[in-house]
């Protein structure tokens, strides 16, 4: 595993190197995230629900 590492440019960090699992982790939390976000977006915009047995009858599904 690599060990993250800063570089610095006059005291100031302007990159981090860091194990490619460690960003997968990093970007699947970003994703869910966004997910959460959007799904409390949806909640508190939408007014009208319809339950999911029902939606899949309309579907035909």
């Amino acid at each position: 595993m690599i060990q993250t590492s800063f570089i610095k440019e006059n005291e100031q960090i302007i990159a981090v190197i860091l194990d490619y699992e460690e960003y997968q982790r990093l970007k699947a939390i970003e994703e869910d995230y966004k997910d959460y976000c959007e799904a409390v977006e949806v909640k508190q915009t939408n007014t009208k629900w319809i339950r999911h047995d029902d939606l899949k009858k309309e579907l035909g599904l």
